[in-house]
């Protein structure tokens, strides 16, 4: 559907309806707009920019050409596990002897293990490469440097506050003095830099595990992560990888173009799924295998796992939710912190996710066994969630993360006082204003604005996510054509008009409630985003409704 913009005289020629969204995002000149809607792999930057890449290339190829051992050490997330995927992936073309360790949430915990480090000096591995983890790994990096190990980190965490670990071979471009221009990577974007300077341009073949791995880590959608993502997208579509391919079809999965929220949905929480419940070698064995039948019956596991997470979550959710109510003083506390005896520790960061939805505001979830409690913490627009958990530091054991996520490792007693802590940092630094649900409009519109050509140029600004949200109208004066009905769920379908034309729109239950309410003639102002959907071999436009309001 989508077709190329027509250009006159340098200018490039869009509808005054995309136009006037594009500058409202910051994109006035045709420049910019070149830039951010039209970039290929050309664009992307030199990896050799990134501080010790040279030194980190050298050292591998040495490991590779000697046959020493190396171990990839990852993280038990999709981002952990598609960085080792394209690291082994990557060594295997050049004839490494390697092997792969993914360490296992409840036996292992969060980053590096300890163990894993003491059983590659017994198995004689000469190299350690650690991927989405390592950078506030002072004392294990040290325990394998005394064994006579050698580590390299790759990590796109932010630095710990009390210095790097002792190892000169540290890729993560948020160092100081690293002039890699983009510093939003994921971890297997980082792994893909160092595959391309390693293997060249046959690196690009592991865009589908970038795309997958920068989409679930909620890595912000522009720049380089815009270039990547949007290319491995359509290497998704083509379902060239057969775990991916057998993932799609045990979920149900039809759709011929694979775009962020399938991702977002569908395939990131099922590969999720096995480190949050069990092992996530089963995930990274999907990634990698070139077995058809291997891969349907990994992917089945995997739906499986889901399912039992699913459960779970719903049990856990239930039980935060009743905690909340009786134990938060909402006048006193902005953040929310609810922990419970043994709440699993795989679903903790999702129930949070929960909290954050049901009451606009930042929670932490601590699940509590034998006296400590392992924490997973969400947050919205405009808290700095690491920064507020930096604030607790002395009542903490360990904790780590970025603005909107973090994890924390906190002593059963001391949860009532990081209670305390966190909300007089919040009382500072998080306005009572940002509680209040808002939804950023991006331009008014009329429905007469949907043309063919608007529709086609919106999908130019694909794909979607952090950073770079689907675009947001506001309509006045609209009405209803005909009364709610159920589509799944807390969705409600309604036909909505402006007088003129008439489109579907979906609700959440509240804003199905106020037009259940209002009497026949009520209008409505709304703030929506649209999307197309297949029908009768025609694409046929649907609202999303944001914000409902009486006119």
């Amino acid at each position: 559907m989508t077709s190329s913009p027509s250009q006159d005289a340098g200018f490039i020629r869009f509808s005054p309806a995309f136009r006037t969204l594009l500058t409202k995002r910051g994109l006035s000149d045709d420049a910019a707009v070149e830039s951010f809607l039209f970039s290929g792999l050309s664009s992307l930057h030199d990896p050799f920019l990134m501080k010790n890449m040279k030194q980190v290339k050298a050292r591998l190829e040495k490991a590779v050409f000697s046959k020493e051992k190396i171990l990839i050490h990852g993280d038990y997330d999709v981002d952990g596990i598609t960085g080792v995927a394209i690291l082994a992936r990557t060594l295997e073309k050049l004839g490494g002897h390697y092997a792969t360790f993914l360490p296992e949430r409840e036996r292992d915990g969060y980053g590096v293990s300890e163990a894993a480090i003491h059983q590659a000096k017994e198995q004689g591995v000469g190299l350690i490469v650690t991927v989405d983890c390592g950078i506030t790994a002072k004392r294990e990096i040290e325990i394998a440097r005394s064994h006579g190990i050698d580590v390299i980190v790759v990590d796109h965490h932010r630095l710990p506050a009390d210095g790097l670990p002792d190892t000169h071979l540290i890729l993560n471009p948020l160092q100081g003095d690293c002039p890699y221009p983009f510093k939003e990577l994921s971890a297997a974007g980082l792994a893909l830099k160092l595959s391309q300077t390693l293997i060249g341009d046959a690196a690009m073949e592991h865009l589908d595990l970038v795309a997958l791995s920068t989409i679930s880590d909620i890595a912000p959608l522009v720049g380089e992560n815009r270039i990547l993502v949007k290319k491995g997208l359509e290497m998704l579509s083509a379902r060239k990888n057969p775990g991916i391919r057998a993932l799609a079809a045990v979920a149900g999965m039809k759709a011929s173009k694979v775009d962020a929220g399938h991702v977002g949905f569908i395939l990131g929480p099922r590969l999720n799924a096995a480190g949050r419940m069990s092992s996530a070698d089963t995930a990274l064995q999907l990634l990698l295998t070139q077995n058809p039948r291997e891969a349907e019956s990994l992917a089945k596991i995997l739906d499986e796992e889901n399912k039992a997470r699913q459960k779970r979550e719903r049990e856990t959710t239930r039980e935060a939710l009743r905690k909340v109510a009786r134990t938060v003083n909402f006048n006193r506390e902005r953040v929310i912190v609810v922990d419970g005896q043994g709440w699993h520790r795989g679903v903790i960061g999702i129930v949070a996710s929960r909290l954050v939805e049901k009451y606009e505001r930042p929670a932490v979830v601590i699940s509590v066994e034998e006296g400590t409690g392992r924490g997973s913490g969400r947050s919205i627009k405009g808290f700095h969630l690491f920064n507020a958990l930096q604030s607790c530091e002395s009542l903490l054991e360990e904790f780590g993360g970025h603005e909107q996520a973090a994890g924390v490792t906190v002593r059963e007693k001391n949860i009532p006082l990081l209670r305390e802590k966190i909300n007089a940092f919040a009382f500072e630094h998080l306005p009572a204003e940002a509680l209040r649900r808002h939804v950023a409009v991006d331009i008014p519109l009329k429905f007469d604005a949907f043309t063919k050509q608007f529709l086609e140029e919106l999908e130019l600004l694909e794909p979607y996510g952090t950073g770079n949200p689907r675009p947001v109208f506001q309509g006045e004066g609209l009405q209803l054509k005909t009364i709610p009905r159920r589509l799944y769920g807390e969705t409600y379908e309604v036909l909505l008009t402006d007088g003129f034309l008439t489109y579907p729109a979906q609700l959440h239950e509240k804003q199905m409630l106020l037009c259940a309410s209002s009497d026949a003639a009520a209008r409505f102002n709304a703030a929506y985003s649209v999307k197309t959907k297949p029908w009768n071999g025609m694409k046929t436009l649907v609202m999303a409704v944001k914000n409902l309001q009486p006119a």
